[in-house]
Order: structure tokens, then C-alpha cells, then sequence
């Protein structure tokens, strides 16, 4: 009994620190994807939530608007995030007030991408709120995929303007260019989307570079896959364009 005991409090323990590290990188999330982190019912995963906020480590935040709660790491809770070999970062916890009611969704959709992205086998993911605020395009998040390339992720909720993807396509395709990234995936959401944002960038037959219209071939349009979330991540060595 006593070894059970202890192998269930190690099991706890470890799945508490795995949240306090995904949250000191993410700041908040819902109860779903925080469930996906440690692969927990939703249930024992609320348990397990509230015994943390009571610990001090969380703060639970309600938003009436979406009936949904919101779940963010404390000071505490990011002092605990850190184990002690590790050097410990500025990080910043979880401000209810500092929320935007319409940003939470893309927001949980960045996480639900990450999430899928590291059960596929991706690493080194860094949400785009924690890049440089001086580099040339802040995507919604880089990563490493299973090839070993670093890559950019936007995830697409809404349609912009030919004219607005034109000036995005010029930006990345002049940093995949300086060797920032091997190319800028587009996720959506939205699975009917994916297909029509495909048709779109098909229709992009130049883009601007420094005063003039520079012709976007297929190979540089290879470097824009996009993907539906429930399809997202792509295959290992899988560059085409999913959109089923």
C-alpha cells in the first residue's frame, strides 16, 4: 500500500510540473487543452486544477461572455516552474485584466496546434508573444519539426485581404530568405477554411519587394502549406499542402 501510495503522489507530481512548465510558457488555458497536456480526463483534470489553485499555484479566471474558465500560473506557481538545475527566466503570470475577449479563441487554437505539433514529435515550440517584438513578422509561434527545421506557424481564424497576405507572403519569404525559417505553415481552424485559404494564396501572382512586384512561383508557395487544425501536424518529410 505504501508503495502505491507513493507511485500515485509521484504520478501527481509529475503531471503538476508538467502543467507548472507549460504554463509558465503559455501563461493560461482552458481546462480542455490543459487536460491534452497531461492526458487527463477533463474531470481529473479539474480536480487536479482546483487543488492547484487552492496550493496558490493557479489563478482561476471565469469569462461569463464565453462560459468558460480560464486557468493561469501565479508568481508562486512560476517559482515552482523551474526546477532547481535550471536557470530560472522572467515569465510572465497570469493578469485577468490584461485578457482580450476576442483574442481568447486564437489564443487556445495556438495551444491546441502546439499541443497536436508535440504529440507528433516537434519540439523547441516558443509562442509568438515570447519572440524579439523587433524582428521583421512576429508568427503566432515557431517551432522545430521531425526534419530538424526551424519553422513558423500562424493559425488563421478569420480571411484577410490579398493585398494584407501579399505584404505577410513578401515578409516571410525575405526571412525564409536570411534563414530564419524553412518555411511558414497556415493552420485553421476551421477545416472548410483550409481549402479556400489554399485557392487564395493560388491566386497571389506577385508580392512587393522593395518598391516592385516580384513573381511568386509554386516554389515559393511550397513554403506556405496549409493545413486544417484536425489534419495539423503534417507527416515526418511531408511539405505539400494539406487541406482535408
Amino acid at each position: 500500500m505504501i508503495k502505491s501510495f507513493n507511485e500515485r503522489q509521484h504520478r501527481i507530481n509529475n503531471k503538476r510540473r508538467t502543467l507548472l512548465r507549460y504554463l509558465r510558457d503559455e501563461s493560461w488555458s482552458s481546462l480542455a487543452n490543459l487536460a491534452g497536456v497531461v492526458t487527463l480526463s477533463e474531470p481529473a483534470m479539474f480536480k487536479t486544477l482546483c487543488q492547484m489553485e487552492r496550493d496558490g499555484f493557479l489563478l482561476r479566471h471565469k469569462v461569463p461572455e464565453l462560459r468558460m474558465n480560464l486557468w493561469g500560473i501565479t508568481p508562486k506557481g512560476l517559482l515552482f516552474a523551474w526546477d532547481e538545475d535550471e536557470v530560472m527566466e522572467n515569465r510572465p503570470y497570469f493578469e485577468p485584466s490584461k485578457l482580450s475577449i476576442v483574442t481568447i479563441h486564437h489564443y487556445l487554437d495556438i495551444q491546441r496546434a502546439r499541443l497536436a505539433a508535440e504529440h507528433g514529435g516537434w519540439s523547441k515550440w516558443v509562442p509568438g508573444n515570447r519572440l524579439p517584438k523587433d524582428i521583421k513578422k512576429r508568427p503566432d509561434a515557431v517551432a522545430t519539426n521531425p526534419s530538424g527545421q526551424r519553422v513558423a506557424i500562424e493559425i488563421e481564424r478569420s480571411i484577410k485581404t490579398v493585398k494584407r497576405y501579399e505584404a505577410i507572403l513578401s515578409t516571410y519569404l525575405q526571412m525564409i530568405k536570411q534563414g530564419d525559417y524553412a518555411m511558414v505553415y497556415y493552420v485553421c481552424p476551421d477545416t472548410a477554411f483550409a481549402p479556400r485559404l489554399s485557392r487564395l494564396f493560388q491566386l497571389i501572382q506577385a508580392v512587393p519587394v522593395v518598391g516592385e512586384r516580384v513573381p511568386l512561383t509554386d516554389k515559393h508557395r511550397a513554403r506556405f502549406p496549409v493545413y486544417a487544425l484536425e489534419n495539423w501536424p503534417p507527416v515526418v518529410g511531408g511539405m505539400g499542402i494539406s487541406v482535408g
